[in-house]
């Protein structure tokens, strides 16, 4: 077992030896030292981009093979697994030829790969140091685009298991949590690290019984530090209705956004949350640099989420769905990201309202134990 323990002041110490460990030590050193300083008395949602300890994944892995094998190798990988899966779990990833010491393995009672939805938003506190939310989770939606609460149903059922996985995951590592009683899911709440999140209209729906429009508003505001939500049109006809299908917030400053084919029930949607995002003022005080990323259909009318990408560190992940597209969605990463590498992963798993970004999430808070066997 490795323990890692944190001292009053934020220095962590190594009970013993171990690759593992050491890793975590440089990317914990590397975080203080570019994290950004709070300046208010407040919470701050953290940013996807911000410095990571490491990445959540699920077992059973739904995900390329080469990209379990990325991830293990950029940085520590906490596998959330159920305890019967566990012996399983260990052969898949030696069978991929990962380095033990680079695995933590995590008790879950969640079942579907989806840890970006139902997996913690992170949030720092006054003093820099990072907690867990739990927030309610339920499911996914599957709605038209003018849902209303009478309308909404979801798409497998409500999740309990899904829903105490972040009770459980905190339990594991020693990491504080912080009630949220509405729902926040992960893939349908963007933030720019700053004030300002971003959601579609689904996410206030699903809310109408937990909090109104108003009430949501406050709890984010409180709990998470948005003093600024900016709620954005459904984009699909009928479907998830999740922002990070069609949005990726690259920096406070930059926007990535689908470029959906004119005619295609999405375009018109978009385009008009692509003029609404453009009046926006930024932190820095001028306009949003938006950025397009050209999504053909790939399968039927169905358009590929190449915005649904995973940054960690300096490399980012990019979900690839096969054509000519791929290439070019490659090309506008590497402008996005010129002091990044850029690696596409081909799997035949994504799905237009699904993809890399919504089976991962990194971890930006610190442990303070593991109870992984080695």
């Amino acid at each position: 077992m490795i323990q890692i323990l944190v001292t009053p002041h934020g220095a962590t110490c190594p009970t013993r030896r171990s690759r593992f460990a050491a890793a975590l030590l440089a990317l914990l050193t590397a975080a203080c030292a570019a994290a950004p300083k709070a300046e208010r008395a407040a919470p701050r949602l953290v940013a996807e981009w911000e410095p990571a300890v490491g990445a959540l994944v699920v077992f059973p892995f739904e995900l390329p093979d080469d990209l379990v094998r990325d991830l293990a190798a950029q940085a520590p990988l906490f596998v959330l697994v159920a305890e019967a899966d566990r012996a399983a779990a260990a052969d898949k990833l030696r069978a991929l030829g990962v380095d033990q010491p680079r695995i933590e393995f995590v008790p879950t009672a969640a079942r579907s790969p989806w840890t970006r939805d139902w997996g913690p938003h992170q949030v720092a506190g006054p003093d820099g140091a990072i907690a867990l939310v739990d927030h309610v989770f339920r499911g996914y939606p599957w709605v038209p685009a003018d849902c209303a609460p009478e309308h909404f149903t979801y798409r497998m059922g409500r999740m309990e298991g899904e829903d105490q996985a972040v009770p459980m995951l905190a339990n594991a590592l020693g990491l504080a949590t912080v009630p949220l009683p509405a729902i926040a899911t992960g893939g349908n709440l963007l933030t720019d690290g700053r004030e300002r999140a971003f959601c579609t209209r689904a996410q206030i729906v699903e809310n109408h019984d937990l909090a109104d429009e108003a009430a949501y508003r406050a709890l984010l505001r409180d709990t998470l530090g948005i003093t600024d939500l900016v709620v954005l049109e459904n984009t699909e006809p009928f479907g998830i209705q999740h922002i990070d299908c069609w949005l990726k917030v690259i920096d406070p400053e930059t926007l990535l956004i689908k470029a959906a084919p004119v005619g295609h029930p999405e375009h018109a949607p978009i385009e008009r949350n692509v003029a609404l995002l453009s009046q926006l003022t930024t932190p820095s005080g001028s306009r949003y640099r938006i950025e397009r990323i050209d999504c053909p259909p790939f399968r039927g009318d169905f358009l590929p989420a190449y915005t649904n990408s995973l940054r960690l560190g300096n490399v980012v992940h990019v979900p690839l769905f096969g054509g000519e597209a791929d290439e070019r969605a490659l090309a506008t990463y590497r402008a996005l990201f010129p002091s990044c590498e850029v690696r596409g992963y081909r799997f035949d798993g994504w799905m237009h309202f699904d993809a890399l970004h919504c089976r991962t999430r990194a971890l930006h808070a610190v442990p303070t134990r593991g109870r992984s066997e080695r």
